[in-house]
């Protein structure tokens, strides 16, 4: 795919020279949203990353991330768990998947109407100096670029700088002091990048910033599930909806707190009476 094809990416054509991209899936149309972050992160980070990932996808967005280790799997697992959209951006081909064991994850994307993308021929091997590259691909694609654990140096640190040269906010979630892990969040707060404090608080800050609401403004409460329970794979059937759909209503309604999911099956929570 080519700058001037109806699908290329806009978000790329602000980079000083936007490259050819090769695809694997479909890009989704929406509100695309970096999610970043170290490898080498904390249990914390994994769950914020993952509740980004979750809160981003039930809002109607795009999470975008490179598909590393650590915190770019969580966020986006967080997505195909809700059954969002999301695009992986690679610092390889698409022929070599890496680290591979995030294979799935990839897969996982394309199947919820996602995508894998990179800037490079099928066969290029997983260099290192090709992911600092990448990361002005993540940064160009989104709207805003979150970082959620980065050590001092580090792609999410490069990705942050690349964003802001951009134009695109920056917003990092603050940690302990003192945490190898938060060194790199602390110091983006420091310099400027707008501080996040969970989810929900992400959501309204990415609403107040560009006039965007989450695409699913009306609750889903009552009647969500029978009081009975329901198998997962009876849900589209009971909602009138397709899988995908299903999936991310699923998500929405586990976010909110409505319904409890226990093996594959799922049942309203039951709230005393008033």
């Amino acid at each position: 795919m080519a700058p001037g094809d109806t699908e290329y990416p806009a978000g790329l054509l602000d980079l000083e020279v936007p490259p050819p991209i090769y695809v694997h899936g479909s890009i989704p149309s929406g509100t695309c949203i970096a999610v970043v972050g170290t490898r080498t992160c904390t249990r914390y980070g994994i769950e914020i990353a993952e509740a980004f990932g979750r809160r981003i996808a039930s809002a109607g967005w795009v999470t975008v991330s490179g598909l590393a280790r650590g915190i770019d799997a969580a966020a986006h697992r967080g997505t195909i768990e809700t059954g969002g959209h999301g695009i992986a951006i690679l610092g390889s081909g698409l022929d070599h998947l890496y680290p591979p064991e995030n294979a799935p994850l990839a897969q996982g994307l394309v199947e919820l109407g996602g995508a894998i993308v990179s800037e490079y021929p099928g066969d290029t091997p997983p260099d290192r100096w090709r992911f600092p590259a990448r990361n002005r691909l993540i940064a160009a694609m989104s709207v805003a670029v979150v970082v959620v654990e980065s050590k001092l140096a580090g792609g999410a640190q490069i990705t942050a700088v690349l964003a802001a040269e951009l134009g695109r906010p920056v917003f990092a979630v603050p940690g302990d002091v003192g945490r190898e892990a938060s060194e790199g969040t602390n110091q983006l707060i420091r310099d400027g990048a707008i501080p996040v404090f969970g989810a929900d608080d992400l959501i309204d800050e990415l609403s107040l910033l560009h006039a965007v609401s989450p695409a699913d403004t009306q609750p889903v409460t009552e009647g969500a599930v029978p009081e009975e329970g329901i198998d997962l794979e009876d849900l589209p059937g009971f909602w009138g909806c397709s899988i995908k759909d299903a999936l991310a209503r699923l998500g929405r309604l586990e976010i909110a707190g409505e319904i409890v999911r226990s093996g594959d099956r799922v049942r309203p929570v039951t709230r005393p009476s008033a």
